[in-house]
């Protein structure tokens, strides 16, 4: 499981400036000392009782503040504390001569953290001794225990500061109320060792913690015991004081100011004679705290701008990859509608990626967003009809002077490729046996079955009624009006869709974000909205919070229905299992985005998504497509959720059988062969040198095919069967349904195959009161099964492909793996398709043909829960 939706990971900018503000200490720390410079002054060391000094800067104690400089003095805190950072602090010594400052730098990556801090005095004649320490801490654990381990050590100082290597181990245990924290500093050079141990109350919640701690101090049988007590308080939002008072009578005092992810703090350390005793100031960067502004000052300053140019897709390797992903957006949307400091936002939709559904899905969080009171403007150059559905949410809708509105309705259609299978000399055997399974027809046909024309008909009208739906009620158009712009229009430039009712201003993106602020709201209000109260906890002081909150895992079963790609059906099935024992995941939300494919895992990820429905609140939603192996894995879900322009049901069974006709003839391949059994031979055929691709050498017989009827038959009802006790529904009533034939989301919520019209974010809303969480309650979202670390690269095939031997293709033995996480996404890297058109045909077919042509390849005659491979625009 990976990724926190409201992660708090700092920007590339943070660690950079963290990179090199640690280099700048690191560097030049070179020993400036002359022999016989010490001249009478006394050596600067830091023994437990230094130790115990420096750790003043905390004014607090290492297992409650919030600062990831407690992880140096107990470096279980740098994983309690769920975020990397930077630190830096510097601090005027006023008892020593000419106030040196002494200069610390810490870059933490939460698990793995490096620290430099920088010593300095001037000796005897003038001239400046450093002495550079250097921490390297390794932390684990999660924010309701952690533990740690560090080891320091030293370069410089030439005698004037003393300085040992030290390990230094911590733990750290938090509850809501209440921290408790332990660790121990050995000195790996002398005996001089200091044992921690503190404790933390919040009797008010988050806003005041009451802190203690005690130090065992052991230096060269001086033995000691210090006690420490004090306060922390945030008054507002953005401003924290805090106190600590030793029984030796020395105490500190600091403000912080912070800024979201920035924070700056000024702490004064004082002896017991209040004389002052040094001053440190310190940046810091990293974890999201209380920003100054939250429910006080700066309401509605804000305008952030989100450019949505590009794919959004649901999952990233975790390394080098900079896509957008969805669920992220969704929290980001949801957190600037709960920030008292946004008044609205400023969208740029330009070069957007998405499919209808997700589109949709976007569009929905939007609204929910303008009911909160904001404001949004929304900027596009170029867009079609499904992207100017989502920018009509806008309060304002600005279209570049020289873009263009491509406003033409919708198309679905397919590739039929019997002439061209024909001309590879490649023959097809359709396994059809339900009215409107016609997922494999572009195979066998030229051109689409009646009842093909008529379940798309139904579903395209479907789609231009949302479509038409939404966009009339955000621009007070009527459908007439929709449909004469269709018709008459089609394609719009800027001053045509302003005069149409479709744009409100015509400039640039730079004048878009100079009138933002200025914004009226408009006056419709949106029917269709995501709900978006129920799922965060408090914006403001929820961060603040201790201990490891519930979880809720969002996993999804995205693209073929396969063992190893797409869903990698063992994988998911062991995920979903393992956040179903797992007693912090308090409910399940799976995204079910496939077009189905082999039965087998189709039937892994189904049996146990049924077993945890038993165990706790499981809820599905539906992405563009989850029909036949995709509804498969949806429907023991004890709500699904589908967008309108879902592709669901295709409940049914498909297969076909490709083998050769004169293939082999034009390759110059024969077979022969010698069987025992009257069908041994249906699947077998020559090899195809060096590629280890096998093509059957006949078609099926009419036995064959009988048998493969039966099969299938047997197939269905088992799947019908299914569907119904998942449904609540009798077999017959699925039957009715069923056939192959697929549904929009809206027909499926009238037909019974869906319960609610709604998104990824509405699913987690309603799986959270399921689980019996209070609205308010916080929450950890997780999401899996991760795609990995980093995408494999390519390296292109060994061998010419058989088309271009053929002279049918130009040659090309490179072939670009598809960096995808959708519902056609197919890894072709070693893919019999590849080898069998080469990589010029694979690259001229669409996303959804190479999948069902590869699915024939690797079951020929098998039957197959896929769902009909429209070409589905907007991807």
């Amino acid at each position: 499981m990976r990724n926190l939706v409201d992660r708090p990971w700092m920007g590339r900018e943070h660690w950079v400036v963290g990179l090199i503000l640690l280099s700048m200490l690191a560097i030049g720390a070179g020993d400036a000392c002359a022999e016989g410079a010490y001249n009478g002054l006394p050596v600067y060391h830091s023994g437990t009782s230094g130790m115990l000094s420096e750790s003043d800067l905390l004014v607090g104690t290492p297992g409650t503040t919030e600062s990831i400089a407690s992880g140096l003095f107990n470096p279980a805190a740098f994983s309690m504390h769920g975020s990397g950072g930077v630190f830096l602090s510097w601090q005027d010594l006023v008892a020593l001569r000419d106030n040196p400052k002494n200069w610390l730098g810490i870059l933490s990556m939460e698990n793995l953290a490096f620290a430099v801090e920088r010593f300095q005095l001037l000796d005897g004649e003038g001239r400046w001794s450093h002495l550079d320490e250097y921490t390297m801490a390794l932390s684990w654990g999660d924010r309701r225990a952690s533990q740690g381990l560090a080891y320091s050590w030293k370069r410089g100082g030439c005698g004037l500061i003393e300085r040992h290597k030290r390990l230094t181990v911590g733990s750290i245990r938090r509850w809501d109320w209440l921290s408790i924290g332990t660790a121990g500093l050995f000195d790996l050079e002398a005996k001089n060792h200091l044992v921690q141990a503190d404790l933390g109350l919040r009797p008010l919640g988050p806003r005041l913690t009451l802190f203690a701690d005690a130090v065992y101090r052991y230096e060269d049988e001086f033995e000691d015991v210090t006690f420490g007590y004090g306060v922390e308080v945030w008054p507002l939002s953005g401003l924290s004081l805090s106190g600590k008072f030793r029984d030796d009578g020395d105490y500190s005092v600091k403000l912080e100011l912070g800024f979201g992810r920035d924070r700056l703090s000024g702490r004064m350390h004082l002896d017991k004679d209040s004389e002052h005793v040094a001053t440190t100031y310190a940046v810091e960067t990293g974890r999201k705290l209380p920003a100054l502004g939250h429910g006080l000052f700066g309401q509605d300053s804000r305008y952030p701008e989100l450019s949505l140019k590009g794919p959004t897709v649901y999952r990233t390797y975790e390394w080098f990859d900079d896509r957008r992903r969805l669920l992220p957006l969704l929290a980001t949307i949801n957190h600037w509608a709960n920030d008292p400091t946004v008044g609205g936002i400023v969208l740029n939709v330009s070069g957007m990626r998405m499919n209808p559904a997700l589109l949709w899905e976007v569009r929905e969080q939007l609204a929910g967003f303008r009911a909160k009171g904001k404001t949004i403007t929304v900027y596009f150059d170029r867009v079609w009809i499904g992207s100017y559905m989502l920018a009509s949410v806008a309060d304002e809708i600005w279209m570049d002077p020289a873009g263009g509105l491509e406003f033409v309705g919708m198309t679905l259609g397919r590739t039929y490729m019997t002439n061209m299978l024909a001309k590879l000399g490649l023959g097809f055997d359709e396994l059809r046996f339900f009215t409107y399974k016609s997922a494999l027809e572009g195979f066998s046909r030229t051109s689409m079955s009646e009842a093909d024309r008529e379940q798309i008909s139904t579903m395209l009208n479907d789609w231009v009624d949302a479509f038409a739906g939404l966009i009339g009620e955000s621009r007070g158009l009527s459908r007439s009006d929709i449909e004469r712009i269709m018709n008459e229009k089609a394609v719009l430039i800027a001053h045509e869709a302003q005069e149409a009712g479709l744009v409100d201003s015509i400039g640039t993106f730079e004048q878009v974000k100079e009138r933002a602020k200025d914004v009226a709201p408009r006056a419709s209000t949106d029917t269709r909205m995501t709900k978006l109260d129920g799922v965060s906890s408090d914006p403001v002081w929820g961060s603040l919070a201790w201990g490891e909150p519930p979880r809720i895992a969002v996993l999804y079963g995205i693209g073929v229905c396969s063992m190893e790609e797409g869903i990698k059906g063992p994988q998911l099935a062991k995920t979903i299992k393992e956040a179903a024992d797992n007693p912090d995941v308090k409910a399940i939300v799976f995204r079910a985005d496939s077009p189905g494919g082999d039965a087998l895992p189709s039937d892994l990820v189904s049996r146990e998504m049924k077993a945890s429905s038993k165990k706790k609140p499981v809820i599905v939603t539906q992405g563009m497509v989850a029909g036949s192996g995709g509804y498969w894995i949806s429907m023991y879900g004890d709500s699904i959720l589908a967008s309108p322009f879902t592709v669901t049901g295709s409940i049914g069974v498909i297969g076909g059988h490709l083998w050769n006709k004169t293939l082999g003839a034009k390759l110059g391949l024969d077979y022969d062969y010698v069987k025992v059994g009257d069908h041994s031979d249906l699947y077998r055929g020559f090899m195809i040198p060096f590629m280890g691709v096998s093509i059957p050498h006949r078609p099926l017989t009419t036995e064959e095919r009988g048998r493969f009827k039966e099969l299938f038959f047997d197939l269905y009802d088992d799947f019908v069967a299914k569907v119904a006790e998942g449904r609540g529904m009798e077999p017959e009533e699925i039957d009715k349904v069923g056939q192959g034939r697929i549904w929009s989301g809206t027909r499926g919520l009238d037909i019974g195959l869906v319960d609610e019209i709604g998104g990824l974010w509405e699913g987690i809303r309603i799986a959270k009161g399921e689980a019996g969480l209070e609205p308010d309650a916080r929450v950890r979202i997780t999401e899996g099964p991760s795609l990995g670390k980093f995408e494999f690269p390519s390296f292109g095939l060994p061998f010419m492909s058989v088309a271009s031997k053929l002279g049918l293709v130009d040659g090309d033995d490179s072939d670009q793996p598809l960096l995808a996480d959708g519902p056609y996404a197919l890894d072709l890297e070693n893919s019999m398709l590849l080898r069998v058109l080469g990589p010029d045909v694979v690259r001229e077919l669409s996303a959804e043909d190479r999948l069902y042509l590869e699915s024939l390849l690797q079951a020929p005659g098998q039957p197959l829960l896929l769902t009909e491979p429209y070409q589905l625009p907007g991807e």
